[in-house]
């Protein structure tokens, strides 16, 4: 039985790859929720990933701070790796 595939959620934006992984259980049954909604997994788990974010009580003027130390410790890494 074939179904008709969403169109995916996908940004035109710069994107970034993240490897997770997960039980086999756990990933069959992803894969199969997926296969009942007709998206693949990586649009099923990108479009939850997606809404947990909009529902987060945490705003973006809280998360900038945060940000701003890891883009600062990830320079601070460069710098020295490039020194060597």
């Amino acid at each position: 039985m074939q179904t008709k595939r969403r169109r995916p959620i996908v940004s035109k934006k710069k994107t970034t790859r993240v490897t997770v992984d997960f039980p086999a259980a756990q990933h069959r049954k992803l894969k199969a929720i997926a296969a009942l909604e007709g998206v693949t997994l990586q649009d099923y788990i990108r479009s939850r990933v997606a809404t947990e974010i909009e529902e987060s009580y945490i705003s973006d003027n809280d998360l900038k701070p945060v940000v701003k130390k890891i883009i600062k410790e990830n320079e601070d890494i460069l710098k020295r790796l490039s020194n060597k």
